[in-house]
């Protein structure tokens, strides 16, 4: 994937990167690219082939987004940027709806170990609140050229939850003497790929990831992909980066037990397609 050229916007008047007052926005495009396509089987009618290229269609529509991240030393909040434009019906007429997680608001404090994210089930909003846990991150000697800045290479395992392997259990249970059209994977330890530049002294950066000695300008996280086309700084007075306030308060815990609960609670003998980006 070919990087984006970033702009840098300098609104420093005789300040360095490194004054003890600043703040800056960086917009990130955002993109799926599925490694696992549905396998062509004579079990597979013609509608099922139609569904399945409905589906990739809006998968790949639903990943292709931009969202900003707004900065201080110490805190931020990521969001993505609407547009308003109508969405596209495909030529079939089947209309199919995605969603990713994340897609509210998310902030972290790294002084205060907090992060809050907004996120719903079915239509009910919910405050994701819960301790700010630093990743466990491997430097790599791996460097390259992200528009004008000199990144470096890290990674990080975030490994399989209890969550994942019970739905992967579920899935199996359903499955029995059926052919699905997007078979679950058994789910892995995931390796997540960072690519941060110290030149913006920043240990911050997109979708909660964070802890790195400079702002992350690229995630690679499995098929999903983030990366960074535009920053702005500036020495200016610090603007308010206000925390999400939106939906019931839990934890990631309790949301996630919310969560399975319903969707186990509306399967019945149907399969579920669940696309999970966290």
């Amino acid at each position: 994937m070919k990087s984006s050229i970033i702009s840098l916007v300098c609104l420093f008047a005789g300040f360095g990167l490194q004054a003890q007052v600043f703040q800056g926005k960086a917009e990130y495009l955002s993109k799926i690219i599925l490694k696992n396509k549905p396998e062509n089987t004579e079990k597979n009618s013609e509608k099922d082939a139609v569904l399945s290229a409905s589906l990739l269609d809006a998968m790949k529509s639903a990943s292709e987004k931009t969202y900003l991240l707004t900065f201080n030393k110490q805190e931020c909040l990521y969001e993505e940027i609407q547009k308003l434009e109508k969405p596209k019906a495909p030529s079939n007429g089947m209309v199919i709806s995605v969603k990713f997680s994340l897609d509210g608001q998310s902030y972290i404090d790294t002084k205060a170990k907090i992060k809050i994210n907004e996120n719903e089930i079915f239509g009910k909003e919910f405050l994701i609140v819960d301790a700010l846990v630093k990743p466990e991150w491997k430097l790599v000697d791996e460097t390259k050229k992200i528009g004008d800045y000199t990144c470096y290479k890290a990674e990080v395992i975030i490994p399989v939850t209890e969550r994942q392997k019970s739905d992967y259990k579920d899935f199996l249970k359903r499955q029995e003497n059926k052919t699905s059209l997007f078979p679950m994977q058994e789910p892995k330890d995931k390796v997540v790929t960072a690519w941060y530049t110290p030149e913006i002294p920043v240990s911050l950066g997109p979708k909660n990831y964070w802890g790195l000695p400079g702002l992350i300008l690229e995630i690679n996280e499995g098929d999903f992909i983030m990366l960074c086309s535009k920053v702005t700084l500036s020495n200016k007075e610090v603007a308010e980066i206000k925390k999400p306030n939106t939906g019931k308060k839990v934890t990631q815990a309790e949301f996630d037990a919310l969560e399975k609960a319903k969707i186990d609670s509306i399967k019945g003998d149907g399969e579920a397609i669940i696309i999970n980006s966290n």
